[in-house]
């Protein structure tokens, strides 16, 4: 029995050896880098090409081994190509991300089976320095304004450009005005008649013109504000062509013929814009009132015959 029990445990490690795989033969197993490109100098964050050929035991595989690749330098493209069937080469794109001298550390290369099993062996790339420039976008010493620096204004220019603003509008509305005093001097110089007379005739043409017939009540009421302010500037010189009716009320109050004529001559008014503006439609009565505002003031403030030879003197 102890006999069985001696041969049992001496055979014991033969049998699990038996049973185990053989080891792979590396012997005959070469890889080896047979030629190398990496710049010696590069700009800041710009890519650049590196190149790494290597020869091998046929029926191979060589794969690149991206554990090792260099800190500082990003890998963007990777290119295998096989030259022969010994040979085989990589095109490898980094971009670097550290400025000055930069060690890019050797890249290593495993040599697997065609099944992509363990490395059989393997080959490093040499160390090289590599100098990381910054980017320069232009000549430093040919740099020049496009246009020459800007200077505000100082306050006192932007006070003068409105003053000299100010009195151009100021000439140019003074000259119109003048303008219009003597197109309109023109206009009535033709007619030697006294203002009343020229007045009443000209409310009477508009009465008998047909404009109330028809319904053109805002037609109307234009032509007698017309004459009203045309015999405001005949009689007391007041040029009221383009003032409103509360300017128009505003410059009776200082002539004193007018004194007792102020309160018709503002219903008058009241009325005329009514008609004008809020298209109101005036009646019959309301009309023969408002001619009738007009005919009075003109009637009471001619000029009678002793002042108008006083005023001849």
């Amino acid at each position: 029995m102890k006999k069985l029990l001696l041969l049992i445990l001496c055979f014991s490690p033969l049998a699990a050896a038996a049973q185990q795989p053989a080891e792979p033969q590396t012997a005959g197993n070469t890889l080896s880098l047979t030629a190398q490109h990496i710049p010696q100098q590069t700009p800041f964050a710009a890519v650049f090409d590196t190149r790494f050929e290597l020869a091998h035991t046929p029926g191979y595989v060589v794969e690149l081994d991206k554990e090792t690749l260099p800190e500082g330098f990003e890998l963007t493209a990777e290119k295998k190509e096989t030259l022969s069937p010994g040979t085989v080469a990589y095109d490898l794109t980094f971009m670097p991300f550290t400025l000055g001298p930069s060690t890019f550390t050797a890249v290593t290369f495993n040599l697997k089976n065609q099944t992509g099993g363990r490395t059989l062996t393997a080959a490093q790339s040499e160390q090289v320095q590599i100098d990381v420039q910054p980017v320069k976008y232009f000549d430093e010493q040919t740099l020049r304004d496009i246009r020459p620096p800007y200077i505000p204004p100082s306050l006192f220019i932007w006070l003068l450009c409105l003053l000299v603003l100010g009195l151009i509008i100021y000439l140019a509305w003074y000259f119109y005005k003048e303008l219009q005093t003597r197109a309109r001097e023109l206009a009535q110089a033709q007619d030697n008649r006294p203002a009343d007379i020229i007045a009443l005739s000209k409310i009477e043409a508009l009465l008998q013109s047909g404009l109330w017939e028809r319904a053109q009540y805002k037609m109307f009421y234009i032509e007698l504000g017309d004459i009203l302010r045309e015999y405001f500037w005949r009689r007391f010189r007041q040029d009221v062509s383009s003032d409103t009716s509360a300017e128009l009320l505003r410059r009776a109050r200082k002539i004193p013929q007018l004194k007792n004529l102020l309160l018709p001559l503002r219903e008058y008014l009241n009325s005329s814009d009514l008609v004008k503006f809020a298209k109101a439609i005036p009646s019959q009565q309301t009309m023969q009132q408002d001619v009738g505002v007009v005919q009075k003031l003109v009637k009471e403030t001619a000029p009678r015959p002793e002042a108008t030879q006083e005023e001849a003197r």
